[in-house]
Protein backbone atom coordinates (compact mmCIF):
# COMPACT_ATOMS: atom_id res chain seq x y z
CA UNK A 1 0.00 0.00 0.00
CA UNK A 2 1.25 3.58 -0.95
CA UNK A 3 2.24 5.52 2.51
CA UNK A 4 3.64 8.97 1.10
CA UNK A 5 4.30 10.53 -1.67
CA UNK A 6 7.20 13.37 -1.87
CA UNK A 7 8.10 15.20 -4.89
CA UNK A 8 10.90 17.99 -4.73
CA UNK A 9 11.12 20.51 -7.80
CA UNK A 10 9.45 17.86 -10.29
CA UNK A 11 7.27 20.30 -12.95
CA UNK A 12 5.61 22.64 -11.06
CA UNK A 13 5.99 21.35 -7.74
CA UNK A 14 8.22 23.18 -5.52
CA UNK A 15 7.40 20.62 -2.75
CA UNK A 16 5.39 18.60 -1.29
CA UNK A 17 4.27 15.57 0.62
CA UNK A 18 1.12 13.68 0.31
CA UNK A 19 0.03 11.59 2.73
CA UNK A 20 -2.07 8.49 1.68
CA UNK A 21 -4.53 5.93 3.52
CA UNK A 22 -6.31 2.91 3.31
CA UNK A 23 -9.54 2.57 1.37
CA UNK A 24 -10.27 5.34 -0.68
CA UNK A 25 -8.28 8.53 -1.26
CA UNK A 26 -9.51 11.16 -4.19
CA UNK A 27 -7.42 13.29 -5.50
CA UNK A 28 -9.85 16.71 -6.24
CA UNK A 29 -9.21 20.35 -7.91
CA UNK A 30 -9.99 22.22 -11.15
CA UNK A 31 -9.40 21.16 -14.14
CA UNK A 32 -5.53 22.17 -15.10
CA UNK A 33 -4.94 22.35 -11.44
CA UNK A 34 -2.12 19.23 -11.67
CA UNK A 35 -3.32 16.56 -10.02
CA UNK A 36 -1.53 14.82 -13.26
CA UNK A 37 1.16 15.68 -12.20
CA UNK A 38 0.86 13.80 -9.40
CA UNK A 39 0.36 10.71 -11.17
CA UNK A 40 3.22 11.56 -13.40
CA UNK A 41 5.53 12.19 -10.12
CA UNK A 42 4.63 8.45 -9.02
CA UNK A 43 4.66 7.00 -12.16
CA UNK A 44 8.08 8.31 -12.37
CA UNK A 45 9.51 6.91 -8.99
CA UNK A 46 8.44 3.70 -9.96
CA UNK A 47 10.62 3.25 -13.57
CA UNK A 48 8.59 5.44 -16.13
CA UNK A 49 11.04 7.83 -18.38
CA UNK A 50 12.02 11.34 -17.21
CA UNK A 51 14.60 13.65 -18.41
CA UNK A 52 15.77 16.96 -17.40
CA UNK A 53 12.55 18.66 -19.07
CA UNK A 54 10.87 17.27 -15.66
CA UNK A 55 13.16 19.41 -13.23
CA UNK A 56 10.73 22.66 -12.03
CA UNK A 57 12.69 25.72 -13.50
CA UNK A 58 15.41 27.20 -11.77
CA UNK A 59 16.15 24.35 -9.75
CA UNK A 60 19.08 21.99 -10.59
CA UNK A 61 17.28 18.40 -9.85
CA UNK A 62 13.75 17.26 -8.94
CA UNK A 63 13.68 14.71 -5.95
CA UNK A 64 10.61 12.01 -5.60
CA UNK A 65 9.80 9.45 -2.92
CA UNK A 66 7.72 7.24 -2.24
CA UNK A 67 6.79 4.97 0.88
CA UNK A 68 4.81 1.83 0.84
CA UNK A 69 3.71 -0.50 3.56
CA UNK A 70 4.49 -4.09 2.99
CA UNK A 71 2.35 -7.08 1.54
CA UNK A 72 3.67 -10.60 1.78
CA UNK A 73 3.99 -10.92 -1.93
CA UNK A 74 6.05 -7.79 -2.32
CA UNK A 75 8.23 -8.61 0.39
CA UNK A 76 8.91 -11.98 -0.53
CA UNK A 77 10.11 -9.79 -4.39
CA UNK A 78 12.26 -7.16 -2.62
CA UNK A 79 13.89 -10.32 -0.12
CA UNK A 80 14.53 -12.48 -3.42
CA UNK A 81 16.28 -8.93 -4.92
CA UNK A 82 18.31 -8.69 -1.71
CA UNK A 83 16.53 -5.08 -0.81
CA UNK A 84 15.10 -5.40 2.14
CA UNK A 85 16.10 -6.03 5.86
CA UNK A 86 14.07 -8.68 7.47
CA UNK A 87 11.93 -6.68 10.08
CA UNK A 88 11.81 -3.86 7.80
CA UNK A 89 7.66 -3.24 7.33
CA UNK A 90 7.83 -0.68 5.15
CA UNK A 91 10.35 0.36 2.24
CA UNK A 92 10.91 3.66 0.52
CA UNK A 93 11.37 4.13 -3.61
CA UNK A 94 13.08 7.48 -4.10
CA UNK A 95 14.49 8.84 -7.71
CA UNK A 96 16.73 12.03 -8.26
CA UNK A 97 16.35 13.89 -11.62
CA UNK A 98 19.30 15.93 -12.66
CA UNK A 99 20.71 17.09 -15.89
CA UNK A 100 22.93 14.44 -16.81
CA UNK A 101 21.10 12.00 -15.43
CA UNK A 102 18.76 9.94 -13.39
CA UNK A 103 18.99 7.20 -10.14
CA UNK A 104 16.92 5.12 -8.54
CA UNK A 105 17.07 3.83 -5.25
CA UNK A 106 15.17 0.55 -3.45
CA UNK A 107 15.94 1.82 0.27
CA UNK A 108 18.89 3.36 -0.40
CA UNK A 109 20.30 0.52 -2.80
CA UNK A 110 20.61 1.76 -6.53
CA UNK A 111 18.79 0.10 -8.85
CA UNK A 112 17.80 0.14 -12.43
CA UNK A 113 14.67 1.45 -14.02
CA UNK A 114 13.47 -2.26 -15.83
CA UNK A 115 13.89 -3.64 -11.85
CA UNK A 116 11.54 -0.73 -10.41
CA UNK A 117 9.23 -1.49 -12.92
CA UNK A 118 9.09 -5.19 -12.58
CA UNK A 119 8.34 -4.06 -8.62
CA UNK A 120 5.58 -1.89 -9.89
CA UNK A 121 3.36 -4.91 -11.25
CA UNK A 122 2.93 -5.95 -8.46
CA UNK A 123 2.22 -2.86 -6.09
CA UNK A 124 0.15 -1.23 -8.20
CA UNK A 125 -2.22 -0.83 -11.62
CA UNK A 126 -4.00 1.76 -13.39
CA UNK A 127 -7.18 2.01 -15.05
CA UNK A 128 -8.25 5.23 -16.86
CA UNK A 129 -11.00 5.79 -19.27
CA UNK A 130 -8.94 5.79 -22.53
CA UNK A 131 -6.90 2.61 -21.01
CA UNK A 132 -10.51 0.61 -20.66
CA UNK A 133 -9.69 0.46 -24.44
CA UNK A 134 -7.04 -2.87 -23.06
CA UNK A 135 -9.85 -4.71 -22.68
CA UNK A 136 -10.77 -5.17 -26.20
CA UNK A 137 -7.35 -7.37 -27.23
CA UNK A 138 -8.58 -11.06 -27.00
CA UNK A 139 -5.28 -11.60 -25.44
CA UNK A 140 -6.50 -9.50 -22.55
CA UNK A 141 -9.55 -10.89 -22.04
CA UNK A 142 -8.09 -14.07 -22.27
CA UNK A 143 -5.21 -13.63 -19.66
CA UNK A 144 -8.36 -12.48 -17.38
CA UNK A 145 -10.16 -15.23 -17.49
CA UNK A 146 -7.63 -17.29 -16.98
CA UNK A 147 -6.45 -15.26 -13.90
CA UNK A 148 -10.42 -16.35 -12.47
CA UNK A 149 -9.23 -20.21 -12.44
CA UNK A 150 -8.94 -22.47 -9.50
CA UNK A 151 -5.09 -23.36 -8.93
CA UNK A 152 -5.75 -26.62 -10.83
CA UNK A 153 -6.21 -24.88 -13.89
CA UNK A 154 -3.60 -22.65 -13.73
CA UNK A 155 -1.39 -25.52 -13.15
CA UNK A 156 -2.60 -27.04 -16.54
CA UNK A 157 -1.85 -23.81 -18.30
CA UNK A 158 1.58 -24.16 -17.02
CA UNK A 159 1.66 -27.75 -18.44
CA UNK A 160 0.29 -26.40 -21.85
CA UNK A 161 2.71 -23.33 -22.13
CA UNK A 162 5.91 -26.07 -21.51
CA UNK A 163 4.75 -28.95 -23.76
CA UNK A 164 3.92 -26.08 -26.74
CA UNK A 165 7.59 -24.75 -25.88
CA UNK A 166 8.96 -28.11 -25.86
CA UNK A 167 6.77 -28.75 -29.65
CA UNK A 168 8.23 -25.54 -30.85
CA UNK A 169 11.62 -26.87 -30.20
CA UNK A 170 10.87 -30.10 -31.55
CA UNK A 171 9.49 -28.80 -34.87
CA UNK A 172 12.78 -26.70 -35.58
CA UNK A 173 15.04 -29.01 -34.87
CA UNK A 174 13.43 -31.31 -37.17
CA UNK A 175 12.68 -28.49 -39.98
CA UNK A 176 16.68 -28.00 -39.83
CA UNK A 177 17.29 -31.62 -40.41
CA UNK A 178 14.08 -31.86 -43.09
CA UNK A 179 16.60 -31.10 -46.00
CA UNK A 180 16.84 -32.44 -49.51
CA UNK A 181 19.40 -35.32 -49.57
CA UNK A 182 21.68 -33.42 -52.24
CA UNK A 183 21.78 -30.51 -49.61
CA UNK A 184 22.32 -33.04 -46.74
CA UNK A 185 25.09 -34.66 -48.87
CA UNK A 186 26.35 -31.42 -49.73
CA UNK A 187 27.33 -29.90 -45.87
CA UNK A 188 28.28 -34.09 -45.37
CA UNK A 189 31.18 -33.82 -47.82
CA UNK A 190 32.16 -29.73 -46.88
CA UNK A 191 32.04 -31.17 -42.77
CA UNK A 192 34.30 -34.16 -43.76
CA UNK A 193 36.65 -32.13 -45.89
CA UNK A 194 36.67 -29.81 -43.12
CA UNK A 195 37.49 -32.78 -40.47
CA UNK A 196 39.81 -33.99 -42.55
CA UNK A 197 42.32 -30.90 -42.68
CA UNK A 198 42.01 -30.10 -39.16
CA UNK A 199 42.20 -34.27 -38.41
CA UNK A 200 45.72 -34.35 -40.01
CA UNK A 201 46.52 -31.58 -38.52
CA UNK A 202 46.59 -33.25 -35.22
CA UNK A 203 46.14 -30.17 -33.18
CA UNK A 204 46.89 -31.24 -29.77
CA UNK A 205 48.36 -28.01 -27.64
CA UNK A 206 46.57 -24.48 -28.24
CA UNK A 207 49.88 -22.96 -27.27
CA UNK A 208 51.70 -25.19 -30.20
CA UNK A 209 51.89 -22.40 -32.74
CA UNK A 210 53.94 -20.42 -29.63
CA UNK A 211 56.42 -23.14 -28.95
CA UNK A 212 57.42 -23.86 -32.25
CA UNK A 213 57.76 -20.11 -33.48
CA UNK A 214 60.10 -20.37 -30.59
CA UNK A 215 62.15 -23.44 -31.70
CA UNK A 216 61.81 -21.86 -35.55
CA UNK A 217 63.94 -18.39 -34.29
CA UNK A 218 66.76 -20.64 -32.75
CA UNK A 219 66.96 -22.75 -35.70
CA UNK A 220 67.19 -19.96 -37.95
CA UNK A 221 69.40 -18.01 -35.90
CA UNK A 222 72.49 -20.96 -34.62
CA UNK A 223 75.49 -19.51 -36.23
CA UNK A 224 74.69 -15.89 -34.43
CA UNK A 225 73.73 -17.66 -31.34
CA UNK A 226 76.63 -20.14 -31.00
CA UNK A 227 78.81 -16.89 -31.91
CA UNK A 228 77.19 -14.79 -28.70
CA UNK A 229 78.03 -17.53 -26.54
CA UNK A 230 81.27 -18.42 -27.63
CA UNK A 231 82.57 -14.55 -27.53
CA UNK A 232 80.75 -14.59 -23.92
CA UNK A 233 82.89 -17.60 -22.61
CA UNK A 234 86.01 -15.67 -23.95
CA UNK A 235 85.15 -12.41 -22.19
CA UNK A 236 84.54 -14.75 -19.11
CA UNK A 237 87.82 -16.96 -18.98
CA UNK A 238 89.66 -15.81 -21.59
CA UNK A 239 90.98 -16.46 -25.16
CA UNK A 240 94.74 -17.39 -26.34
CA UNK A 241 95.77 -13.28 -26.35
CA UNK A 242 98.20 -13.18 -22.95
CA UNK A 243 97.17 -9.46 -23.15
CA UNK A 244 93.46 -10.02 -22.74
CA UNK A 245 92.47 -10.04 -19.03
CA UNK A 246 89.25 -11.88 -18.52
CA UNK A 247 86.48 -11.74 -15.61
CA UNK A 248 87.72 -14.69 -13.78
CA UNK A 249 91.29 -13.60 -13.95
CA UNK A 250 90.02 -10.31 -12.88
CA UNK A 251 88.44 -11.23 -9.88
CA UNK A 252 90.93 -14.34 -8.89
CA UNK A 253 93.15 -11.12 -8.71
CA UNK A 254 90.65 -9.26 -6.51
CA UNK A 255 90.26 -12.54 -4.14
CA UNK A 256 93.99 -12.88 -3.38
CA UNK A 257 94.10 -9.30 -2.62
CA UNK A 258 91.39 -9.53 -0.23
CA UNK A 259 92.26 -12.73 1.23
CA UNK A 260 95.50 -10.85 1.98
CA UNK A 261 94.26 -7.68 3.76
CA UNK A 262 91.82 -10.13 5.50
CA UNK A 263 94.63 -11.37 7.17
CA UNK A 264 95.00 -7.93 8.75
CA UNK A 265 91.74 -6.80 9.30
CA UNK A 266 88.91 -9.66 10.02
CA UNK A 267 86.63 -7.27 8.87
CA UNK A 268 87.41 -8.13 4.87
CA UNK A 269 86.07 -11.65 5.46
CA UNK A 270 82.54 -10.40 4.61
CA UNK A 271 84.22 -9.07 1.14
CA UNK A 272 86.28 -11.97 0.30
CA UNK A 273 83.11 -14.50 0.54
CA UNK A 274 81.26 -12.19 -1.52
CA UNK A 275 84.30 -12.08 -4.28
CA UNK A 276 84.47 -15.65 -3.70
CA UNK A 277 81.26 -16.44 -4.55
CA UNK A 278 80.84 -14.25 -7.51
CA UNK A 279 84.07 -16.17 -8.86
CA UNK A 280 82.21 -19.56 -8.49
CA UNK A 281 79.42 -17.81 -10.30
CA UNK A 282 81.61 -16.38 -13.03
CA UNK A 283 82.95 -20.15 -13.35
CA UNK A 284 79.30 -22.36 -13.75
CA UNK A 285 78.34 -19.46 -16.46
CA UNK A 286 81.15 -20.19 -18.25
CA UNK A 287 80.35 -24.03 -17.93
CA UNK A 288 77.11 -23.63 -19.02
CA UNK A 289 77.36 -21.09 -22.18
CA UNK A 290 79.98 -24.19 -23.34
CA UNK A 291 77.15 -26.80 -22.78
CA UNK A 292 74.81 -24.08 -24.63
CA UNK A 293 77.23 -23.90 -27.69
CA UNK A 294 77.86 -27.51 -27.96
CA UNK A 295 74.21 -28.23 -28.39
CA UNK A 296 73.73 -25.99 -31.26
CA UNK A 297 73.87 -28.05 -34.71
CA UNK A 298 73.31 -26.05 -38.08
CA UNK A 299 69.81 -28.36 -38.99
CA UNK A 300 68.51 -27.17 -42.23
CA UNK A 301 65.79 -30.49 -42.18
CA UNK A 302 64.95 -29.23 -38.72
CA UNK A 303 64.39 -25.79 -39.83
CA UNK A 304 62.54 -26.78 -42.78
CA UNK A 305 60.53 -29.19 -41.00
CA UNK A 306 59.68 -26.36 -37.95
CA UNK A 307 58.87 -23.84 -40.71
CA UNK A 308 56.62 -26.19 -42.48
CA UNK A 309 54.45 -26.73 -39.62
CA UNK A 310 54.59 -23.13 -39.09
CA UNK A 311 53.06 -22.66 -42.30
CA UNK A 312 50.57 -25.19 -41.35
CA UNK A 313 48.89 -23.84 -38.22
CA UNK A 314 49.17 -20.65 -39.65
CA UNK A 315 46.31 -21.87 -42.40
CA UNK A 316 44.67 -23.88 -40.08
CA UNK A 317 44.12 -20.71 -37.90
CA UNK A 318 43.25 -18.45 -40.85
CA UNK A 319 40.17 -21.30 -41.61
CA UNK A 320 38.92 -22.00 -38.49
CA UNK A 321 40.76 -19.21 -36.00
CA UNK A 322 42.17 -17.08 -35.57
CA UNK A 323 43.39 -19.37 -32.32
CA UNK A 324 44.19 -22.71 -32.31
CA UNK A 325 41.90 -23.15 -29.13
CA UNK A 326 38.91 -21.94 -31.12
CA UNK A 327 40.42 -24.58 -34.07
CA UNK A 328 40.31 -27.55 -32.09
CA UNK A 329 37.08 -26.74 -30.49
CA UNK A 330 35.70 -26.55 -34.35
CA UNK A 331 36.66 -30.13 -34.94
CA UNK A 332 34.56 -31.42 -32.03
CA UNK A 333 31.46 -29.64 -33.25
CA UNK A 334 32.60 -31.05 -36.66
CA UNK A 335 32.49 -34.61 -35.25
CA UNK A 336 29.45 -33.88 -34.06
CA UNK A 337 28.20 -32.17 -37.27
CA UNK A 338 29.24 -35.53 -39.61
CA UNK A 339 27.79 -38.36 -37.32
CA UNK A 340 24.28 -35.60 -37.11
CA UNK A 341 24.59 -35.90 -40.79
CA UNK A 342 25.15 -39.22 -41.41
CA UNK A 343 22.35 -40.46 -39.20
CA UNK A 344 19.70 -37.58 -40.05
CA UNK A 345 17.19 -40.06 -40.92
CA UNK A 346 17.15 -41.49 -38.16
CA UNK A 347 17.50 -38.11 -36.24
CA UNK A 348 14.38 -37.59 -38.58
CA UNK A 349 12.35 -40.58 -37.79
CA UNK A 350 13.06 -40.44 -33.63
CA UNK A 351 11.90 -36.11 -33.40
CA UNK A 352 8.83 -37.08 -35.70
CA UNK A 353 7.79 -39.62 -33.47
CA UNK A 354 8.06 -37.62 -30.66
CA UNK A 355 6.94 -34.34 -32.14
CA UNK A 356 3.60 -36.49 -32.69
CA UNK A 357 2.88 -37.85 -29.63
CA UNK A 358 4.01 -34.19 -28.24
CA UNK A 359 1.36 -32.59 -30.41
CA UNK A 360 -1.13 -34.98 -28.86
CA UNK A 361 -0.53 -34.15 -25.23
CA UNK A 362 -0.56 -30.20 -26.28
CA UNK A 363 -4.40 -30.56 -27.98
CA UNK A 364 -5.43 -32.98 -25.14
CA UNK A 365 -4.53 -30.11 -22.59
CA UNK A 366 -5.70 -27.27 -25.05
CA UNK A 367 -9.08 -29.50 -24.46
CA UNK A 368 -9.13 -29.91 -21.10
CA UNK A 369 -8.21 -25.78 -20.67
CA UNK A 370 -11.21 -25.10 -23.13
CA UNK A 371 -14.01 -26.89 -21.54
CA UNK A 372 -12.62 -25.41 -18.08
CA UNK A 373 -12.52 -22.09 -19.79
CA UNK A 374 -16.28 -22.43 -20.94
CA UNK A 375 -17.56 -23.41 -17.56
CA UNK A 376 -15.37 -19.84 -15.63
CA UNK A 377 -16.72 -17.67 -18.92
CA UNK A 378 -20.61 -18.60 -18.53
CA UNK A 379 -19.54 -17.75 -14.42
CA UNK A 380 -18.01 -14.93 -15.24
CA UNK A 381 -20.20 -13.27 -17.39
CA UNK A 382 -23.17 -14.00 -15.27
CA UNK A 383 -21.40 -11.78 -12.44
CA UNK A 384 -20.79 -9.37 -14.83
CA UNK A 385 -24.46 -8.90 -16.09
CA UNK A 386 -25.48 -8.48 -12.10
CA UNK A 387 -22.17 -5.72 -11.48
CA UNK A 388 -24.08 -3.71 -14.91
CA UNK A 389 -27.74 -3.64 -13.07
CA UNK A 390 -26.37 -1.77 -10.51
CA UNK A 391 -24.04 0.51 -12.82
CA UNK A 392 -27.52 1.70 -14.39
CA UNK A 393 -26.99 -0.67 -17.50
CA UNK A 394 -29.79 -3.46 -16.15
CA UNK A 395 -30.74 -4.55 -20.07
CA UNK A 396 -26.88 -5.14 -20.95
CA UNK A 397 -26.41 -8.78 -21.97
CA UNK A 398 -22.67 -9.63 -21.50
CA UNK A 399 -20.94 -12.69 -23.16
CA UNK A 400 -17.72 -14.33 -23.69
CA UNK A 401 -18.13 -15.74 -27.40
CA UNK A 402 -15.58 -18.74 -27.85
CA UNK A 403 -13.43 -19.45 -31.38
CA UNK A 404 -11.17 -22.33 -31.95
CA UNK A 405 -7.92 -21.83 -33.26
CA UNK A 406 -6.91 -24.19 -36.16
CA UNK A 407 -3.91 -25.07 -34.12
CA UNK A 408 -2.38 -24.55 -30.25
CA UNK A 409 -0.53 -21.43 -29.23
CA UNK A 410 0.90 -21.08 -25.78
CA UNK A 411 -2.44 -20.43 -24.51
CA UNK A 412 -4.73 -23.29 -26.24
CA UNK A 413 -6.82 -23.46 -28.94
CA UNK A 414 -9.13 -20.53 -27.93
CA UNK A 415 -9.52 -17.06 -28.84
CA UNK A 416 -12.44 -15.36 -26.81
CA UNK A 417 -13.61 -11.94 -27.02
CA UNK A 418 -15.86 -10.19 -25.02
CA UNK A 419 -18.95 -9.21 -26.62
CA UNK A 420 -22.36 -7.31 -25.59
CA UNK A 421 -25.68 -5.78 -26.14
CA UNK A 422 -25.91 -3.02 -23.90
CA UNK A 423 -29.32 -2.29 -25.29
CA UNK A 424 -32.92 -4.56 -25.89
CA UNK A 425 -32.59 -5.41 -29.42
CA UNK A 426 -29.41 -5.06 -30.33
CA UNK A 427 -27.47 -8.35 -31.12
CA UNK A 428 -23.99 -8.42 -29.54
CA UNK A 429 -21.32 -7.58 -30.92
CA UNK A 430 -17.43 -6.69 -29.47
CA UNK A 431 -16.88 -3.91 -27.36
CA UNK A 432 -14.86 -1.89 -29.61
CA UNK A 433 -17.63 -1.77 -31.92
CA UNK A 434 -20.31 -0.79 -29.89
CA UNK A 435 -19.57 0.04 -26.05
CA UNK A 436 -19.47 4.18 -25.57
CA UNK A 437 -16.54 5.58 -23.30
CA UNK A 438 -19.30 5.69 -19.91
CA UNK A 439 -19.83 2.28 -21.05
CA UNK A 440 -16.73 0.91 -20.65
CA UNK A 441 -16.11 2.41 -17.94
CA UNK A 442 -18.71 0.38 -15.88
CA UNK A 443 -17.74 -2.41 -17.61
CA UNK A 444 -14.27 -2.51 -16.61
CA UNK A 445 -15.17 -1.12 -13.22
CA UNK A 446 -17.54 -4.43 -13.23
CA UNK A 447 -15.14 -6.43 -14.03
CA UNK A 448 -12.48 -5.12 -11.68
CA UNK A 449 -14.99 -5.52 -8.60
CA UNK A 450 -15.25 -9.08 -9.50
CA UNK A 451 -11.19 -9.61 -10.00
CA UNK A 452 -11.03 -7.78 -5.86
CA UNK A 453 -10.72 -11.14 -4.44
CA UNK A 454 -8.19 -12.79 -6.62
CA UNK A 455 -6.27 -9.66 -7.63
CA UNK A 456 -2.59 -9.28 -5.25
CA UNK A 457 -1.94 -6.04 -6.16
CA UNK A 458 -2.88 -3.78 -2.92
CA UNK A 459 -3.44 -0.67 -4.90
CA UNK A 460 -5.79 0.51 -7.77
CA UNK A 461 -5.17 4.11 -9.50
CA UNK A 462 -8.73 5.23 -11.40
CA UNK A 463 -7.61 8.25 -13.28
CA UNK A 464 -11.23 10.04 -14.09
CA UNK A 465 -13.50 6.57 -15.46
CA UNK A 466 -16.43 8.18 -14.07
CA UNK A 467 -15.90 10.93 -17.22
CA UNK A 468 -19.66 11.38 -18.70
CA UNK A 469 -21.35 9.94 -16.22
CA UNK A 470 -24.42 11.68 -14.67
CA UNK A 471 -27.20 11.11 -12.44
CA UNK A 472 -27.58 7.14 -10.58
CA UNK A 473 -25.17 5.52 -12.71
CA UNK A 474 -22.70 8.36 -10.75
CA UNK A 475 -24.03 6.23 -7.96
CA UNK A 476 -23.89 3.38 -8.91
CA UNK A 477 -20.13 3.53 -9.61
CA UNK A 478 -19.72 5.34 -6.14
CA UNK A 479 -21.13 2.02 -4.00
CA UNK A 480 -18.97 0.02 -6.62
CA UNK A 481 -15.85 2.29 -5.36
CA UNK A 482 -16.85 2.18 -1.78
CA UNK A 483 -16.85 -1.45 -1.46
CA UNK A 484 -13.92 -1.90 -4.01
CA UNK A 485 -12.34 -0.13 -0.95
CA UNK A 486 -12.81 -2.42 1.29
CA UNK A 487 -10.17 -4.97 0.04
CA UNK A 488 -8.21 -2.58 -2.05
CA UNK A 489 -6.03 1.20 -1.27
CA UNK A 490 -7.77 3.28 -4.58
CA UNK A 491 -6.67 6.14 -5.62
CA UNK A 492 -9.55 8.03 -7.54
CA UNK A 493 -8.80 10.97 -9.29
CA UNK A 494 -12.45 12.58 -10.13
CA UNK A 495 -14.41 15.84 -10.91
CA UNK A 496 -17.59 14.67 -9.53
CA UNK A 497 -18.86 15.71 -5.92
CA UNK A 498 -20.82 12.41 -5.55
CA UNK A 499 -17.60 10.23 -6.25
CA UNK A 500 -15.64 12.20 -3.78
CA UNK A 501 -17.97 12.33 -0.80
CA UNK A 502 -17.48 8.65 -0.26
CA UNK A 503 -13.33 9.22 0.40
CA UNK A 504 -11.78 7.99 3.08
CA UNK A 505 -8.64 10.91 2.85
CA UNK A 506 -10.16 13.39 0.42
CA UNK A 507 -6.98 15.53 -0.90
CA UNK A 508 -7.37 18.93 -2.84
CA UNK A 509 -5.01 20.07 -5.32
CA UNK A 510 -4.52 23.43 -5.94
CA UNK A 511 -2.28 25.78 -8.46
CA UNK A 512 -1.17 29.30 -7.42
CA UNK A 513 -0.07 31.66 -9.66
CA UNK A 514 2.12 34.97 -9.41
CA UNK A 515 4.27 37.41 -11.64
CA UNK A 516 6.85 35.06 -11.90
CA UNK A 517 5.77 31.77 -10.74
CA UNK A 518 3.11 28.88 -10.73
CA UNK A 519 3.40 26.34 -8.14
CA UNK A 520 1.33 23.33 -7.65
CA UNK A 521 -0.12 22.12 -3.91
CA UNK A 522 -1.80 20.03 -2.12
CA UNK A 523 -3.72 19.50 1.08
CA UNK A 524 -5.33 17.09 3.18
CA UNK A 525 -9.13 18.09 3.68
CA UNK A 526 -10.87 18.04 7.13
CA UNK A 527 -14.70 17.35 7.73
CA UNK A 528 -15.31 21.16 7.25
CA UNK A 529 -13.10 21.76 4.47
CA UNK A 530 -14.43 18.58 2.63
CA UNK A 531 -17.85 19.81 2.97
CA UNK A 532 -16.82 22.87 1.03
CA UNK A 533 -14.89 21.26 -1.59
CA UNK A 534 -17.86 19.23 -2.06
CA UNK A 535 -20.20 22.00 -3.01
CA UNK A 536 -18.05 24.20 -4.86
CA UNK A 537 -17.29 21.44 -7.32
CA UNK A 538 -20.67 21.19 -7.64
CA UNK A 539 -22.14 24.42 -7.65
CA UNK A 540 -18.45 26.21 -8.20
CA UNK A 541 -19.11 28.48 -5.14
CA UNK A 542 -18.16 26.32 -1.76
CA UNK A 543 -19.63 28.82 0.37
CA UNK A 544 -23.14 28.79 -0.88
CA UNK A 545 -25.69 27.13 2.01
CA UNK A 546 -27.61 25.43 -0.73
CA UNK A 547 -24.01 23.99 -2.14
CA UNK A 548 -23.13 22.95 1.12
CA UNK A 549 -27.16 21.38 1.68
CA UNK A 550 -26.20 19.29 -1.11
CA UNK A 551 -22.44 18.35 0.06
CA UNK A 552 -23.84 17.89 3.10
CA UNK A 553 -26.48 15.02 1.84
CA UNK A 554 -23.98 13.62 -0.20
CA UNK A 555 -21.84 12.77 3.19
CA UNK A 556 -24.76 11.70 4.90
CA UNK A 557 -25.45 9.48 1.74
CA UNK A 558 -21.77 7.82 1.88
CA UNK A 559 -21.63 7.58 5.47
CA UNK A 560 -25.17 5.61 4.79
CA UNK A 561 -23.49 3.00 2.30
CA UNK A 562 -20.44 2.85 4.48
CA UNK A 563 -22.59 1.91 7.58
CA UNK A 564 -23.82 -1.53 4.81
CA UNK A 565 -20.75 -2.78 3.98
Amino acid sequence: MLQSLEIRDFALIEHLRVEWTQGLNVLTGETGAGKSILMDALNTVLGGKAGPSVIRSGAERAYIEAEFTLQPNVAAWLKQQQLIEEQSETFAICRDITKSGTRIRINGTLVNANLVQELAQILLTVHAQHEARTLMSPQAQLDMLDSLGEPGHKRELEKLRTVYARKRDLAAQLKELQMSEEERLRKLDFARYQLQELSEAALESPHEDEEIAAQQSILANVSALEQSANDACAFLSGNDSEDFKSAVDLVQNALIEVERGAKLDPTLEESQELIAGALSSLEEATRSLRRYANTLDANPEALANVEARLAQLASIKRKYGPTLQEAIDRCEALKEEVEKLDNAQSAIDELTLELGKTSEELQSLSSGVSATRSKMAKRLSEAVERELKDLGMERCRFEISFDQLAEPGPSGTDRIEFVIAPNPGQPLMSLGKIASGGELSRIMLAIKSIFASSDAVPTVIFDEIDTGLSGRVLQSMRDKLAKFARSHQILCITHQPIIASIADNHIEVQKEQSKTETKVSAKQLNSEEMLRSLAAMASGQGDQEIALTFARSLVDQANEIRGTL
